[in-house]
């Protein structure tokens, strides 16, 4: 499900309309839910209580005098809270709100709060401040850290909560506080409402238990399941990532005797193009490839990629050489073994536009491979690989995908694959090319089929296609068997009569399908559905909240499928995201993907394609790989763990078999309460712990927070609002 862009090898495309429409027309196959019913969980904030210091509530407070230089009104109705006006400002050129009293002791007080909304654009760039007893703006700093998304939000309002600690010492006294623009532009209004100094600690939810138990449930977590796509070398050095994939819709028409030639296939108008690879060097046989195998040996981390199966790569690197007239969607061929479909033929596009590839070369393979060649051979490409990187047993390439989304390939790449895949097709394509690449390289792990996402688990290409979607005639034609199911059973009677396996890790790719939360949407209701939903990965009892319509049970069903059709098959999500990787929600649902890939059992797993350095989402990462900077992460050997109310907190429990620290990760995933929470340990005694933290109150980077004794199996914690803790206990 990823295209390409001019900046990187792909990104993804997103939802698949034809496949929305298919499930919402089988009633079958979901289950009606009464949206009423379900948990709708909207920020809330502090009541205001007699020890607050009230600044502006629709007037400003007595005590309080108003030294602004911003254009502001204290009445505006351009946006309303709770129905009533609110405090407007336009920020322009440093110019700022200033609330002024006579000096006080922050004694007693812990913060300020206060209601943001940043009207039709968002985005404000503001700093606030405290003025000390001397009529002196202290530090400022940024608002936006203080903002659950990380910005101030579009349309809609925003609790903020800045603590003391962040503006002033401790015991200080204050005479004001200051919002200024911070960029020196003149940038659109934006409007707050109810601020206060608060005269109590923010609310904490109390009675919550959460269980440890390192004798039970224990296996060991493959480190693969820390996988990018595409990661720069920075990324890999920071994060610690496992495994890089070279992946994505480009790479289905990658040309590897050119070196730098793709097709971006609908992504990009079917145009061919070398993605910014301009040297030389990239234009070397496997150029672009090298370099990326390269740089993951040089970093420790393992290599994915990705054979093209698809029977044509782009011919050259010229962005002008294209397909034209390639019809909006692929379909049903004209006549049974036919590549057209009614009033297209892709014949004469793939002769201008690409060469022929094949699985195996007839003949002896070369190294380097003869330049002039008019077809491109796939087992070649590895001999290559091994001849310059060793074999996967020696530190050569780990993985091959056999291709990227085939069951897509007759929307994406329509004007080579116009027609619609079926079940037959997906397993002779998938069989041909696993044997080749095993012939050359038996060390390594050939991944398949590289599905799209949950509609191509249960049907072929050829059922979802407007013709066929409602009779199903390819599911019905092999026992009504979902298709990963039969496709599973079919490789596995291959590999028994050969006696030799094709396949080694199931590979599949996995999105929520929610409206807005893949596509990053933020709001106080799609993020508390984005951490919600990440129990489609696991949970039997969850009903999914999309169009899926049901229990999606991801990782548990993909392994009865794994046990009942091909045992010893490993499982991986070679493509996820949830979304909003930039703010602080979507670093959550990342914490909680990693834990349960490791709690579940998954073999391999690669996030599409990797969140921006210094993003919440890669802080998110880096508190499972290199908390501390220097190696620390999550351990090696998953424990027990249980949360009284895993909707609120979260914790993956697990062993450093190095350190034999026992390491807990807890998220707290509301954003409104600190949550206080006993923890109980069973199967060991520890008696000192270090704290790492990342949450909304610290965007910036993970604090390492004073280690502390413990004594006994139960000690008692509070967590803050939006946050990731690990805790690292030694006897």
């Amino acid at each position: 499900m990823s295209k390409s862009s001019s900046s990187s090898i792909g990104m993804h495309t997103g939802l698949k309309i034809a496949a929305v429409a298919f499930l919402l027309a089988l009633s079958s196959c979901g289950r009606l839910i009464n949206a009423a019913q379900r948990e709708i969980r909207v920020v809330s904030h502090p009541p205001v209580a007699s020890s607050d210091l009230v600044i502006y509530n629709g007037n400003l407070a007595a005590g309080w005098a108003d030294w602004s230089w911003a254009p502001h009104n204290f009445h505006s109705r351009s946006e309303l809270f709770g129905g009533q006006p609110c405090l407007e400002m336009t920020p322009g050129h440093y110019q700022g709100l200033y609330f002024h009293r006579n000096p006080f002791s922050i004694n007693g007080y812990t913060g300020v709060v206060f209601y943001i909304n940043g009207g039709i654009t968002g985005g404000q760039a503001l700093n606030i401040a405290a003025v000390d007893a001397n009529k002196k703006v202290l530090r400022q700093v940024a608002l936006a850290q203080f903002i659950t998304d990380g910005k101030v939000p579009k349309n809609k309002w925003a609790f903020v909560y800045v603590p003391f600690s962040r503006l002033i010492k401790p015991g200080s006294e204050i005479s004001g506080l200051v919002i200024q623009e911070a960029a020196g532009l003149n940038q659109p209004p934006v409007y707050f409402a109810d601020i206060r100094v608060l005269g109590t600690k923010l609310p904490v939810r109390k009675s919550y238990l959460i269980d440890i138990n390192t004798t039970k449930d224990r296996h060991w977590i493959n480190p693969y399941i820390y996988g990018m796509a595409n990661a720069s070398t920075q990324m890999m050095r920071q994060l610690h990532i496992t495994v890089n994939r070279w992946g994505g819709n480009p790479s289905t028409t990658y040309n590897w005797v050119k070196g730098n030639c793709w097709n971006a296939g609908r992504d990009w108008y079917f145009r061919n193009g070398d993605y910014g690879h301009t040297s030389p060097k990239d234009r070397l046989p496997s150029g672009v490839a090298d370099q990326f195998v390269s740089a993951n040996k040089a970093n420790g981390v393992a290599s994915l990629i990705t054979i093209p199966t698809i029977g044509y790569v782009a011919r050259n690197d010229n962005n002008g050489t294209e397909s034209v007239g390639v019809p909006s969607q692929g379909g049903a061929p004209i006549a049974p073994g036919s590549e057209a479909i009614a009033g297209y033929n892709p014949a004469i596009n793939q002769q201008r536009v690409y060469v022929r590839s094949f699985a195996r070369k007839p003949g002896a393979l070369q190294y380097p491979p003869s330049p002039n060649t008019h077809a491109v051979y796939q087992d070649e490409w590895v001999y290559h690989l091994v001849k310059k990187f060793g074999d996967a047993a020696h530190g050569g390439v780990k993985f091959y995908a056999m291709d990227n989304e085939p069951d897509l390939w007759d929307s994406e790449h329509t004007d080579i694959h116009p027609v619609r895949m079926s079940y037959d097709e997906m397993l002779a394509n998938f069989l041909e090319y696993a044997t080749a690449v095993k012939s050359v390289d038996p060390t390594a792990m050939v991944t398949g089929p590289v599905l799209s996402g949950w509609t191509a688990y249960w049907y072929s290409s050829r059922d979802r296609g407007n013709d066929n979607f409602r009779t199903q005639a390819d599911r019905k034609a092999h026992g009504g068997v979902p298709f990963l199911k039969w496709w599973l059973g079919q490789v596995h009677r291959h590999d028994i009569r050969t006696g030799k396996r094709t396949l080694d890790v199931l590979d599949i790719h996995y999105y929520p399908q929610e409206n807005g939360v893949y596509a990053g949407r933020t709001d106080p209701q799609t993020d508390a559905l984005r951490i919600r939903s990440t129990r489609s990965l696991w949970d039997p009892t969850y009903i999914d909240e999309s169009w899926i319509n049901d229990d999606v049970d991801l990782i548990p069903r993909m392994k009865r499928w794994i046990a009942e059709e091909y045992p010893g098959t490993k499982l991986g999500i070679t493509e996820w995201n949830w979304g909003a990787d930039g703010t602080m929600n979507g670093a959550l649902a990342i914490a909680e993907v990693l834990g349960i890939l490791g709690r579940e059992g998954v073999y391999l797993a690669n996030y599409w394609t990797s969140p921006g350095m210094g993003s919440p989402g890669a802080y998110a990462f880096k508190m499972y790989r290199n908390v501390d900077g220097n190696g620390k992460g999550f351990g090696n050997l998953s424990v027990f763990a249980h949360s009284s109310a895993p909707g609120d907190i979260s914790c993956f429990a697990s062993i450093d078999s190095k350190t034999k620290e026992l390491v807990a990760i807890i998220i707290n995933t509301r954003p409104d309460v600190s949550i206080k929470t006993s923890l109980r340990i069973a199967g060991g005694v520890y008696h000192r712990v270090s704290i790492y933290r990342y949450s909304s109150d610290h965007l910036g980077g993970i604090q390492q927070l004073p280690s502390k004794s413990v004594n006994g199996p139960m000690s008692v914690w509070i967590f803050p609002p939006y946050s990731i803790t690990m805790l690292r206990f030694r006897s």
